[in-house]
């Protein structure tokens, strides 16, 4: 997996929140993986800051069937930032759409996928079932209680 590293600045302060469990990488025991189309030639897409630093990539796989969202080993993010959410959106350029400097999305105009497990390292997200990975533009990790993107990553 390809580890690119996005440092970014931190514009917003949020109230302190304790950290989810941490999640494991998915076990693939000998099942292939296969990365589909939303990263290009297979690689890893880089987060990049919006409301919040990030460090780390994302990938799309699809696994016996299912689509999951990988995040990187590196991968990191505000760690007092509360409720954090993993989101869909169709944008594919989502803070051309959405309003400086928050960047809050419109009930209905995004998927939830999962809250974040954890503000740091590897972790994964199948999708729900009925979710269309090919309809949407961006993940996003998106704060809940302030309705504000921290950080995002084309998938298109």
């Amino acid at each position: 997996m390809l580890k690119t590293t996005a440092t970014m600045v931190l514009v917003m302060g949020l109230a302190s929140a304790a950290p989810s469990a941490l999640a494991a990488s998915p076990q693939t025991q000998g099942q292939p993986v296969q990365l589909i189309a939303a990263a290009p030639h297979g690689k890893a897409i880089p987060l990049q800051a919006a409301e919040a630093p990030v460090t780390g990539t994302v990938s799309v796989k699809h696994e016996g069937g299912q689509i999951t969202l990988v995040f990187s080993d590196d991968f990191s993010t505000n760690p007092k930032a509360p409720a954090l959410q993993v989101v869909l959106l169709k944008s594919a350029t989502p803070l051309k759409t959405l309003t400086a400097p928050h960047y809050p999305l419109t009930p209905g105009a995004y998927t939830q996928v999962a809250p974040l497990k954890s503000y740091k390292g590897a972790q994964s997200y199948t999708l729900p079932a009925g979710v269309d990975i090919k309809a949407s533009g961006s993940v996003l990790i998106w704060c809940k209680v302030a309705n504000a993107t921290m950080a995002w990553a084309p998938l298109k």
